[in-house]
């Protein structure tokens, strides 16, 4: 189902306005990232609407943003569902959801806003292999290691999700497809709860923008480069016209994977 653009203008101006969501700049189409998905909401009057994206780290366990959870009663979204398909709103591969977790102590603007979230399945996703999880510290082991930096070119980063695309110049962000596209950013810093990249285009950097909050950043770990990618955060915020810089909250900090060993661990209570 396309999305009607009268009403989708006003939509996508309330959730920007209230969270810094994201989509995929300067990137291509993508199919090799199965296992990331769309978040999809049945909006009051509109349908299914994709919201935010994310990635399967359990049969039953989608990750995301908590920024793309924890409002969504005061919307009057009841139903949400994770579509695995390239097309966000393809209705023939919805799959429901069963219950929403937003991390207890998110709170935006806080130095550590807790920005993750899980989406429970209602059934467990058989064809699709989940994500692969960091060990805690693995990017601050890697920066250790000057496995992020050589000299003034920081690693690349996969980042994919669904949402606009930006032309430039200027900076246009539009939303022709609801498909799911992947770029490459480049490593800028780290901090206790943040990968900061750059997604400058002067330097051949794609990323991320608005429509996109909640989808995966992925890493190789350069010292196992036959192995598949790492998923080593979860894109949040950057800055206001999408050209620059880009922060994703971090997966493998005690926080991140505690919340996620949380929710797992309560699937069998």
């Amino acid at each position: 189902m396309k999305k009607s653009l009268v009403l989708l203008v006003p939509v996508l101006i309330l959730i920007v306005a209230v969270h810094p969501a994201a989509a995929i700049t300067w990137g291509e189409l993508d199919t090799a990232h199965p296992n990331v998905g769309a978040m999809v909401v049945d909006w009051p009057d509109y349908g299914p609407f994709q919201m935010c994206s994310g990635t399967l780290i359990h049969p039953r366990v989608f990750l995301t943003a908590a920024h793309c959870t924890h409002d969504l009663a005061d919307y009057g979204i009841e139903t949400v569902w994770v579509n695995f398909d390239p097309y966000a709103v393809n209705e023939d591969t919805l799959l429901l959801v069963e219950q929403v977790i937003t991390h207890p102590d998110f709170l935006w603007g806080t130095a550590d806003p807790h920005d993750i979230a899980a989406l429970i399945l209602a059934e467990p996703v058989t064809d699709i292999a989940p994500a692969p999880l960091p060990e805690e510290g693995f990017l601050n082991e890697l920066r250790s290691e000057r496995q992020l930096r050589d000299s003034w070119v920081g690693a690349p980063i996969t980042v994919v999700g669904y949402g606009g695309v930006l032309d430039w110049p200027p900076p246009d962000i539009t939303y022709p497809d609801d498909m799911r596209r992947v770029a490459v950013s480049e490593y800028r810093s780290l901090t206790p709860v943040w990968l900061h990249m750059s997604q400058n285009l002067n330097n051949d950097d794609g990323g991320t923008c608005f429509g996109d909050s909640g989808g995966p950043a992925f890493m190789d770990d350069p010292r196992t480069p036959e192995l598949e990618q790492i998923l080593v955060g979860i894109t949040s915020w950057g800055d206001a016209q999408c050209v620059a810089t880009s922060f994703d909250y971090r997966v493998d900090t005690a926080g991140s994977l505690a919340f996620i060993d949380g929710v797992i661990a309560g699937l069998d209570e």
